[in-house]
C-alpha cells in the first residue's frame, strides 16, 4: 500500500518536472500601441511573465515576431526587479493566426474543386470526340443513318451544354482563387517565416507583471487623403483630412491605440564626417554626363514641360521636426485597408485669377490662404473641387501658416497679350547705337456672370550687360514690380474687359550681337 501511494505521488510531481524541462512555447502576447509610418510601424507589444517569474534562477520567455519585423529593432523593457541576462533570436515557421488559417483552409478546397473540374472536362471531351468519331461509321440503311445522326446530335449538344456550364464554373472557381490568395498575401506579406525571439530574465516578477517590447515593422504604413473646396462666393476653402492605414502583420489588431506620425524615424544617428577641403589647379577635362545625371536632366525637361470610420476627433501632438496625431483604441484587421478621419477646418482665402498672357490666354484660380496657426500637413493626394465640381487630383501639403492653392483654368476668364508694334531703330552716324522698341496690348476678359480680380504678370527683360539700356512704358502702371516680373491686379466686372498697354525700348551698341531671347 505504501508503495503504491508513492508511485502515484511520483506521477503527480511528474507534470511539474516536465514542465519546468520542457522548452517554454510561445507566450500570448497582445499588441498595444501602434505608431503608423509612411512605410512602416512602431509596435508595442506587452506579454504576462508572473508565471515564468516563481523560480530563482533565470527562465525564458518567448516571443514571436510577425515576418516582417525588423529583429535588430527589438527592445525589451521588464518590468520592477526583472533582469535581462540575453535575448535569442531566430527564424521559425509561422503559425498562422485563424482568420489566415482558415483562408488557407478555403484556398485548397477551391483548388480541389478546379481540378475535380478540370477532370471532368476532360472526360467530357473524351465523350466528344467519341460522337465525332461516329460520323464515319458505315450504316446499311437510309433508316439507320437517321438514327445515328440523331444520336449524334443529341448528345453532342448535351456534351457541349455540359462542358459550357463546368468552363464558366471553372472561370469562377479562378476567379475565387486568385481572390483568395490575393488576400493572403495581403495579410501575412507574401511572407511564411516569423522571428522567435526568447529573452533569458532572472528576478521574481510581482503578480500579474507584464514584459514590454517593441519593434519596427515594414508592410503597413499609412497614407494621407485630401478634399480641398473652393468657394470663392465665401472667400474660403473647406479642407479635410483622412488616414488611409494598411497592415500585412498576418494577425488582426484589436482595440490598440493607434498614432500617425508625418515622416518616418531617422535612420542616421551619427553626423557625417567632414571631407578634406582641397584647393589646387583644375586639370581641364572634357565633360561627359553619367548615366544618371542624364537620367535626371531628361527628369528635369519632362517636369518642365508638363470604408471610413467616425470616432472621436484625433488628438495632435508636436514633436521635433514632425507631428503625431493620435486616432485612440481601434481594430485594425490584417490586409485591409482602413480610413480614419483626421479633421475637417475651414480655410479664410483671398481669391484671384492668375495670368501670365506671354505664355497662355488661360487664367488659373489662386486661393491665398493665411491660417492663423502653422500647421503640419504631409505630401498626399488631395482632391481639388469648385463649388462642388471636381476638378482634378495632385499632390498636396502644406507647413507653415501661408499657401497659395490653385484651383485650375477658368473657362470664362481669359488674358491675351498682342503685339502691336515691333520696331528696329536705324543708327546714327555720331550716336552708333542701335535701338529696338516693343509695344503690346494686354486684354483681360471675363464672360462670366460675376465681377472677377485677376492677377497679370508680364517678364521684366533681364541685360546681362551695362552697355545694354532699357526702358519702359506703361499704361496704367504695375501695381508691383521686382526684377523678374511686372505685375498689374485689376478687376473685371461681370461680361466686360479691361485693357492695358505696354512698351519696352531697348538700346545697345551698333557692333553688339544681341540675343533677343525667347521673346523675340
Amino acid at each position: 500500500m505504501r508503495r503504491r501511494k508513492i508511485h502515484l505521488a511520483g506521477l503527480f510531481l511528474l507534470p511539474l518536472f516536465i514542465a519546468f524541462a520542457m522548452p517554454p512555447g510561445p507566450t500570448e502576447a497582445a499588441v498595444k500601441e501602434v505608431t503608423f509610418f509612411p512605410a512602416s510601424a512602431g509596435i508595442v507589444e506587452t506579454v504576462k511573465i508572473s508565471a515564468q517569474g516563481a523560480g530563482a534562477g533565470p527562465y525564458p520567455v518567448t516571443l514571436v515576431l510577425p515576418p516582417q519585423a525588423d529583429p535588430e529593432s527589438l527592445t525589451v523593457a521588464p518590468p520592477a526587479r526583472v533582469k535581462i541576462e540575453d535575448i535569442q533570436i531566430k527564424s521559425v515557421t509561422r503559425t498562422d493566426e485563424e482568420r489566415i488559417a482558415r483562408l488557407r483552409a478555403e484556398l485548397k478546397k477551391s483548388q480541389s474543386g478546379r481540378k475535380d473540374l478540370q477532370a471532368r472536362l476532360q472526360a467530357l471531351d473524351v465523350q466528344l470526340q467519341f460522337w465525332q468519331a461516329q460520323t464515319k461509321a458505315k450504316t446499311k440503311s437510309v433508316a439507320e443513318a437517321d438514327q445515328l445522326a440523331a444520336a449524334i446530335g443529341k448528345n453532342s449538344r448535351r456534351i457541349l451544354a455540359d462542358k459550357n456550364a463546368l468552363e464558366a464554373d471553372l472561370e469562377t472557381i479562378d476567379k475565387k482563387i486568385k481572390e483568395l490568395q490575393d488576400q493572403i498575401q495581403q495579410a501575412t506579406g507574401k511572407k511564411d517565416k516569423a522571428w522567435e525571439a526568447v529573452v533569458s530574465l532572472s528576478g521574481a516578477a510581482g503578480p500579474d507583471a507584464l514584459l514590454r517590447y517593441s519593434y519596427t515593422l515594414s508592410g503597413c504604413g499609412w497614407q494621407p487623403l485630401y478634399r480641398l473646396e473652393a468657394q470663392p462666393s465665401s472667400n474660403r476653402i473647406l479642407f479635410s483630412w483622412e488616414a488611409e492605414i494598411w497592415q500585412s502583420a498576418g494577425e488582426d489588431w484589436k482595440q490598440a491605440e493607434i498614432r500617425l506620425a508625418t515622416l518616418a524615424p531617422p535612420k542616421t544617428i551619427v553626423p557625417p564626417e567632414w571631407p578634406p577641403w582641397i584647393i589646387k589647379p583644375r586639370t581641364p577635362a572634357a565633360y561627359r554626363p553619367s548615366r544618371a545625371s542624364k537620367t535626371a536632366l531628361a527628369a528635369s525637361e519632362a517636369l518642365d514641360n508638363e470604408d471610413v470610420l467616425v470616432q472621436a476627433a484625433p488628438v495632435e501632438t508636436l514633436r521635433a521636426g514632425y507631428s503625431l496625431w493620435s486616432l485612440g483604441k481601434k481594430n485594425v484587421a490584417a490586409g485591409s485597408r482602413q480610413r480614419f478621419k483626421i479633421r475637417e477646418d475651414t480655410w479664410p482665402a483671398q481669391f484671384l485669377y492668375l495670368a501670365r498672357p506671354s505664355l497662355s490666354a488661360q487664367t488659373f484660380l489662386r486661393g491665398k490662404v493665411k491660417l492663423h496657426r502653422p500647421v503640419d500637413i504631409p505630401s498626399g493626394q488631395a482632391s481639388f473641387v469648385m463649388d462642388g465640381a471636381m476638378i482634378g487630383k495632385r499632390s498636396f501639403s502644406l507647413t507653415g501658416s501661408e499657401a497659395d492653392i490653385y484651383f485650375g483654368a477658368s473657362p470664362f476668364v481669359t488674358v491675351t497679350s498682342s503685339i502691336v508694334s515691333d520696331r528696329t531703330g536705324a543708327a546714327t552716324l555720331f550716336q552708333n547705337k542701335q535701338t529696338r522698341q516693343w509695344q503690346w496690348v494686354i486684354e483681360a476678359k471675363n464672360t462670366g456672370s460675376t465681377a472677377v480680380r485677376v492677377r497679370i504678370e508680364e517678364p521684366v527683360p533681364q541685360p546681362r550687360d551695362e552697355r545694354i539700356k532699357l526702358a519702359y512704358l506703361h499704361k496704367p502702371e504695375p501695381s508691383e514690380k521686382d526684377a523678374a516680373k511686372f505685375v498689374w491686379v485689376v478687376d473685371v466686372p461681370a461680361l466686360q474687359k479691361t485693357s492695358i498697354d505696354t512698351s519696352v525700348e531697348l538700346e545697345a551698341p551698333q557692333d553688339m550681337v544681341l540675343d533677343f531671347g525667347w521673346r523675340n
